[in-house]
């Protein structure tokens, strides 16, 4: 480790080796022994274990930057500063081997901080230090009044997190309780062998919360550091939490963020089933770390709900789910008060009064500007507005939302795709066929289905690429679609009045002239049929539905000509828009009027590939 420049890399005991090279009759050191040889050997019993790596790594190490904030009751403690630093470079003598990283500390703070929870410090901890270009900040609080092995109540650290609490060495009842283990020593030999002690405890505590918040999982073997229960024989962590750690450690010196090491993380840990692992730990951090992963995949950057808070959380979810959005709210009004501002649950909030009592009320769009506000860069909240405005018909105002999120989908860690995804439907919803396709190509989805739907919807609704402006498309193909609808569902007043108003409003488009055909021909108004369709086809050649309704009515004359005429706009339909079942079976009957048995035998092969049934 080193420290403003200088190196604080110290061998434990280095009187040790005098020891075992003058019992192995090798050389001996020449510094000064504090006490004799056998005064030394007859301590040994009452010392704890050494950190040890097996299998080290090798090369140079990378450095991870640390800051360290002390609070009054540490600093009322003597030489508290070279504890300190002794105990991280403890620390740093078992992370070089295992894991190739070397602590650098950038600086040691003065904290403004006073009691005895790890957990309560943790949060203050992070208001103090947001953590910005440090891979740790570490806070040491003051020590308690009793002497504890439950390391829970020694330190504090959570999955991904970058703030770690170690609680301070309680000298008076940790020296009593560690006094009565203790083998006989003179006073010197149990000074020496208790301050062994401290070291050591202290380190496990630090290197305990370091580990949880690379993803480590609690372990059974009491001499593993991450067991629950602090014990001098504590010396090295198990292949596997070594194995999640070098995964996490390499991922945010990488530039990993937390959702890439969260996804890493659950991975290595599901690959395999190991019973080292504490079973309520394993599901307690899975569950931490899968929360994190979903909500990326859903195509939110907002994942930072506390671990103390997921299960509430998910509750609240689960409720707004089932429709109960009150219950759902009075959860959220409680996580507020613990943890105001938290960016996930603002997004939840907006989400569940979306649901009720709409987007139109005052508080549903305050809600989702405050969670814009404090997820500032995340696209959910947009998402959410943007479609429940479009929900309400309020189409402007939802591209204008929709336009906001496709800025900030660059933003998501991953689940990018999911997001692109998320915004192509809600364009198509829209009939906002231009604003589809652009999405399509900004999250490079080429093979997306959805293009396929687009260009069906272009040909069947009479809105060829670039003809209408994006906020005008949307409206023309809506109405030319709301028409055909309502002449296939026989309401035909009602349709014949929606077509005029869509020749109004769209006078040159060609999907009110396709209504327009289309219901004169229901009506057994050929003439008039006829004239529409050739009006939609003259605006629009690839028209579908033109296509095939002007094949219909050639049809009504039989004469070869005629039908050899009508199966050319057939094929043409077929080909513009091939998922327009109608074509293909007035195709075969055509072809059937003119036995041409091996046409028909060609289409039904092909029939039956597209639709998985027979023609």
């Amino acid at each position: 480790m080193r420290f403003n420049g200088e190196s604080l890399g110290v061998m434990r005991w280095p009187w040790l080796v005098s020891i075992v090279f003058a019992a192995c009759g090798g050389p001996q050191s020449t510094e000064p022994s504090p006490a004799k040889a056998t005064d030394k050997l007859a301590i040994l019993p009452g010392l704890p274990a050494q950190l040890e790596a097996d299998h080290p790594k090798t090369g140079d190490p990378r450095q991870v930057h640390v800051r360290v904030w002390a609070d009054v009751g540490v600093r009322a403690m003597p030489h508290w500063k070279d504890l300190l630093t002794d105990q991280l470079d403890y620390a740093d003598q078992l992370l070089q081997p295992m894991f190739g990283v070397k602590i650098t500390v950038d600086k040691i703070s003065d904290w403004d901080h006073a009691g005895t929870d790890p957990h309560g410090a943790l949060a203050d901890l992070q208001k103090a230090d947001a953590g910005s270009d440090a891979t740790w900040v570490i806070g040491y609080i003051t020590p308690g009044d009793t002497a504890t092995k439950a390391l829970e109540e020694l330190g504090a650290g959570s999955p991904l997190g970058h703030h770690v609490v170690v609680r301070g060495w309680a000298e008076k009842p940790e020296t009593e309780a560690l006094s009565a283990t203790l083998p006989a020593l003179d006073p010197n030999q149990r000074a020496e062998v208790i301050t062994a002690h401290r070291r050591h405890k202290q380190t496990v505590v630090l290197l305990h919360e370091l580990a949880a918040t690379l993803g480590a999982i609690d372990e059974a073997d009491p001499a593993w550091i991450q067991h629950p229960v602090y014990s001098p024989k504590m010396s090295t962590f198990s292949d596997r939490n070594r194995e999640l750690m070098q995964l996490a450690i390499d991922e945010r010196l990488g530039g990993g963020t937390d959702v890439t090491i969260a996804h890493d993380l659950l991975e290595a840990i599901e690959k395999t089933e190991w019973g080292g692992w504490i079973p309520t730990s394993h599901d307690a951090i899975v569950s931490q770390l899968r929360n994190v992963v979903d909500q990326a995949k859903s195509g939110k950057t907002a994942s930072d709900v506390p671990p103390a808070a997921f299960d509430q959380f998910d509750h609240a979810r689960e409720l707004g789910k089932q429709g109960k959005v009150g219950d759902a709210l009075a959860i959220l009004d409680n996580l507020d008060l613990a943890y105001p501002g938290n960016p996930a649950m603002a997004e939840l909030r907006c989400e569940l009064l979306i649901q009720k009592p709409g987007i139109a009320d005052k508080r549903t769009r305050k809600s989702c500007a405050y969670a814009a506000q404090v997820a500032q860069g995340d696209p959910t909240p947009h998402f959410a507005v943007g479609e429940a405005l479009a929900g309400a018909n309020d189409f402007a105002g939802a591209r204008a939302e929709l336009a906001i999120a496709a800025q900030k989908i660059p933003n998501l860690p991953i689940g990018q795709s999911v997001a692109w995804q998320r915004l192509v439907a809600a364009y198509m919803k829209m009939d906002a066929l231009t604003l589809a396709e652009d999405a399509l190509a900004a999250g490079k989805l080429d093979a997306d289905p959805a293009a396929a739907e687009i260009a069906r919807d272009r040909a069947r609704y009479g809105a060829p690429k670039g003809m209408f402006k994006p906020d005008v498309e949307g409206a023309v193909v809506g109405a030319t679609r709301r028409a055909l609808e309502l002449v296939s569902a026989g309401k035909l007043a009602e349709a014949s009045r929606a077509i005029a108003a869509a020749e109004r409003s769209f006078p040159k488009a060609p999907g009110p002239a396709v209504a327009r055909c289309n219901l004169e021909m229901v009506q057994g108004a050929v003439d008039p049929a006829r004239s529409a369709c050739a009006t939609a086809l003259a605006r629009d050649p690839d028209e579908s539905f033109a296509l095939y309704l002007d094949a219909i009515l050639l049809f009504r004359d039989t004469s070869d000509a005629s039908t050899r005429a009508g199966i050319e706009k057939l094929k043409h339909a077929i080909a513009v828009d091939p998922d327009l079942g109608q074509a293909w079976r007035a195709l075969a009957k055509a072809y059937e009027r003119e036995n041409d048995t091996t046409a028909r035998a060609e289409l039904a092969k092909r029939y039956q590939e597209k639709f998985k049934q027979q023609l």
